[in-house]
């Protein structure tokens, strides 16, 4: 018989006094049919997902990327994405989100290191991760305590595998549409219309929609209404808000006519979302 003694003088991958919680945990088969998210971002919570079937396409900070069987997913906090950006063979996924969570030398809610691809390959480490997904996921439904455990194992795992072994991305100098694209993210809310965006990035109008479609695959207007979506879709799963509440904070002054935006973007209205896709 072996017995293994580890060094208890390591350095916590965590901050002193930092207790990352378990805020939810979504396990989508390759059956059922995934949840629609538009382009949103979370404020106070960084996510991880798993690819554990299949691949999909997704958009992060407006790129698109390919992720595939044994692929991580990594929204830090702030970090607009859209979900399920594109149609995926198969595609089942694992999902966590966490909040409190401070890592040494990052910023809160941030598991992914500036410079980093946010499509990261588990290779033989795929197992383990999977299993410790699987386990927060069975615990979250009656031991809550143990899932936080759990997922602070998890962040601690993921965390020692970026530094190991993490993929860095190419920096790159913003674009004319990333420009505007982060023009929207902070405005959209507002009454802007093409000609603010366009003025912001002191540009054309028609030159700015041109190079927007191009490399973000949506037109600038059609980008707003999928940001004023998202955060809707935010808002209906995750507060008591009322649809007229929800419509007036995403930047609609009409509820009805938000209503029909909604659907037209989702195939369902607001009320029909919420009663899908929360318990």
């Amino acid at each position: 018989m072996l017995q293994y003694f580890p060094n208890h003088r390591y350095r916590s991958a965590f901050c002193k006094n930092s207790t990352p919680r378990l805020e939810y945990v979504c396990h989508v088969g390759a059956d059922a049919s995934h949840m629609p998210r538009s382009m949103h971002e979370h404020d106070y919570l960084c996510e991880v997902v798993l690819i554990t079937q299949g691949a999909g396409i997704y958009m992060i900070d407006g790129q698109r990327y390919t992720a595939q069987k044994g692929d991580l997913i990594f929204y830090n906090s702030h970090t607009v994405h859209d979900e399920f950006g594109g149609s995926g063979s198969n595609l089942a996924t694992y999902c966590i989100a966490i909040n409190g969570l401070r890592i040494e030398g990052l910023p809160v809610d941030h598991l992914l290191p500036d410079g980093y691809c946010p499509i990261q390959p588990t290779k033989q480490h795929f197992s383990e991760i999977l299993n410790l997904f699987a386990a927060i996921e069975q615990e979250a439904k009656a031991h809550a305590e143990i899932a936080n455990y759990l997922t602070m194992a998890l962040a601690a795992k993921l965390t020692a595998l970026l530094r190991e072994e993490g993929v860095k991305q190419r920096q790159q100098t913003p674009t004319l549409a990333a420009k505007a694209r982060a023009f929207i993210d902070k405005n959209y809310k507002e009454n802007i219309r093409l000609g603010d965006i366009a003025a912001a990035t002191h540009t054309n109008a028609y030159y700015l929609s041109h190079l927007f479609k191009a490399e973000i695959g949506l037109s600038p207007m059609k980008y707003v209404i999928l940001r004023r979506i998202g955060e809707a879709q935010n808002l209906l799963i995750n507060t008591d808000m009322t649809i007229t509440q929800i419509a007036a904070q995403v930047g609609y002054n009409n509820s009805n006519y938000f209503q029909n935006v909604f659907k037209g973007a989702l195939g369902m209205t607001p009320g029909e979302y919420r009663r899908k896709w929360t318990v």
